[in-house]
């Protein structure tokens, strides 16, 4: 995901606008499997996002460590039924992670706009993947659902 965010995505953005494939699917993972599994995608999601990326190695892993943590502490039997809840962490947890990443870009001396990058990126951006959330849902609890752990009944 993280190369096809990296290569094909930016060809495909609507007016600029590109979703955060590798979040949505980190997120939807996290909110099927809980934090721990969670975080490891997310680091392993944001340390191939920081090497295919120019921005300063390491704020695509941290925020994405930190989402996919947030959003796993949400793993609970109705997020698999009811599509209200994760389209809700969607929206926030999009928000959240682009506000990391600009405040950890802020930390390292880069320039921020914070009112135009949240009215012309993140804003959109949220809009975008919170639409996309549903298809991403629904192939990330299929594969959920193929490579499930064996629940132990007593």
């Amino acid at each position: 995901m993280a190369v096809i965010q990296s290569t094909l995505i930016p060809h495909l953005s609507l007016g600029g606008i590109k979703p955060d494939i590798v979040l949505l699917v980190v997120a939807v993972w996290s909110l099927l499997r809980g934090a721990e599994e969670g975080v490891v995608w997310g680091l392993i999601g944001g340390i191939l996002l920081d090497l295919l990326s120019g921005a300063p190695f390491g704020v695509f892993t941290i925020a994405m460590a930190a989402v996919s943590f947030l959003t796993g502490m949400g793993e609970m039997n109705v997020f698999r039924t009811n599509i209200t809840l994760p389209l809700a962490t969607t929206f926030f947890a999009t928000i959240a992670y682009n506000f990391i990443f600009l405040i950890l870009l802020q930390a390292m001396g880069w320039p921020i706009a914070w009112i135009d990058d949240f009215i012309r990126v993140i804003l959109p951006t949220t809009l975008l993947n919170t639409l996309l959330m549903p298809i991403v849902y629904k192939l990330m609890h299929w594969l959920h659902r193929r490579t499930g752990r064996e629940e132990i009944s007593w």
